[in-house]
């Protein structure tokens, strides 16, 4: 599995090489990934093969920030698509109320509404994961934990905004 990694290097490479070029290598390895991720969250198939689209779709611009993440790769693909699966949730539910939203996109505080119920802990663990791209690692030192605690708070995080997505 490690050697189908695509590294930062490798994806600035398929980028200088065109866009498409960087998409088809990020479709050819972590597609299938991606939509298993998606199925978490939306449950059928048909739904979840259109919301993989609109994760391609909406990531292919924007390949260079994932360049100059902190996070892996994949990593970078994963909190985007999260962004882009709770906002099809959304729309979908046709609930588009009074939500912030900045440049098209949902703001930090619609992801942590979702959240009400979670503890502090969660709640933390979750904004700093995936909304401000700190390690898992980095955390677990700061808060005196080891990274079981806090693989756990965000599995608990993530059950809580999937039970409420559904």
């Amino acid at each position: 599995m490690l050697e189908n990694l695509i590294t930062k290097e490798t994806l600035k490479s398929e980028l200088d090489a065109g866009l498409e070029s960087a998409v088809n290598l990020l479709y050819s390895r972590y597609s299938s990934m991606l939509y298993g991720y998606v199925l978490q969250f939306i449950p059928d198939r048909k739904e979840a093969e259109k919301v993989l689209v609109l994760i391609f779709g909406s990531l292919a611009t924007r390949l260079q920030e994932a360049c100059n993440s902190t996070l892996s790769v994949y990593c970078w693909m994963q909190v985007e698509a999260r962004k882009i699966i709770l906002e099809y949730k959304k729309q979908q539910a046709g609930n588009t109320g009074s939500r912030t939203v900045t440049n098209g996109r949902p703001t930090n505080d619609y992801y942590l509404s979702l959240l009400q119920e979670a503890s502090e802990e969660q709640r933390f663990v979750f904004s700093e994961i995936f909304l401000h791209g700190r390690g898992k690692e980095e955390l677990a030192q700061e808060l005196h934990k080891n990274i079981h605690d806090i693989n756990r708070l965000l599995n608990e995080s993530l059950l809580i905004m999937r039970t409420k997505l559904s």
